[in-house]
């Protein structure tokens, strides 16, 4: 009888795990859209990592297998994986253009240097690279699996963030997906209809500017910002088209071809 109690026991735990399981395989094609909240880099364990750097406090073996070089590139270089198919001249062509949109990649926080206690003022930060949707999350560390939104440290996010696309636009469709009632100061934002040209080395550009005010209590706070870029749609063979129509990264929608990268860290005196 017991062990049929635990039979029935690990049967449920199958079932209870099995749609989380099924969604953290599919990942976030197009966007974390019907997450709508404060997000952080960790909910992104697909992602190849652009340095090292962001992983300096794994394992040396955890480290290196997150990286862009080793997570991505490689799968293209021996034909692996989703990559399996693709002609030799195909594959050549995708892993050179990932590479230049790494190279051109960049993200840039401004923040003040020193604040009072409570005192308003406002982060801007400027993205370039991706295509499609891109997302900029307002963090405390550069630190890929513990970083954790910005306000976890004491600081207050007072508005909605601005936020302005490749055409110059702004943007407000994202907080717009809020539910009815609920505040619109996040730390995260996505920007949508981003568009690239590898041929002319023009990667989409987008601005975000959060105003925050500074924790109460007096100390030194670090603030920087993760940038989420795919790196294969900008490429002529960087994609697949479903049956059903849908049109994914050629590395598949769990795949490591997006990217996490972090801007320096602004290191913030309150006092």
């Amino acid at each position: 009888m017991d062990r049929v109690k635990r039979l029935i026991g690990i049967v449920g735990l199958v079932v209870l795990l099995e749609p989380s399981v099924g969604a953290g395989v599919y990942g976030y094609v197009g966007g974390p859209l019907r997450n709508v909240t404060d997000l952080a880099p960790t909910c992104a364990g697909c992602h190849s990592s652009f340095s090292k750097e962001q992983l300096r406090n794994e394992p040396e073996a955890v480290a290196n297998s997150q990286v862009k070089e080793n997570k991505h590139y490689k799968a293209l270089e021996d034909g692996t994986g989703p990559y399996e198919k693709m002609s030799p001249a195909d594959r050549q062509k995708l892993l050179a253009d990932v590479k230049l949109m790494d190279e051109l990649a960049s993200i840039v926080l401004n923040a003040p240097t020193s604040l009072k206690p409570g005192q308003e003022a406002q982060v801007t930060v400027t993205v370039k690279g991706g295509h499609g949707v891109v997302g900029v999350f307002l963090v405390d560390t550069d630190l890929r699996f513990q970083a954790r939104p910005l306000q976890g440290d004491g600081w207050v996010i007072v508005a909605a963030p601005k936020v302005w696309g490749g055409d110059g636009n702004e943007q407000t469709k994202w907080v717009d997906s809020r539910a009815p009632g609920l505040r619109k100061n996040l730390n995260s934002t996505v920007i949508f209809d981003q568009k690239s040209d590898l041929a002319a080395k023009k990667l989409a550009e987008g601005k975000v500017v959060w105003t925050v005010k500074a924790p109460q209590e007096p100390g030194t706070y670090s603030i920087t910002a993760a940038f989420h870029f795919g790196s294969e749609r900008a490429s002529s063979v960087g994609t697949v088209t479903t049956p059903t129509g849908q049109v994914l990264p050629r590395g598949g929608p769990g795949g490591p071809s997006a990217r996490i990268m972090f801007a320096k860290p602004v290191t913030v005196t309150v006092r």
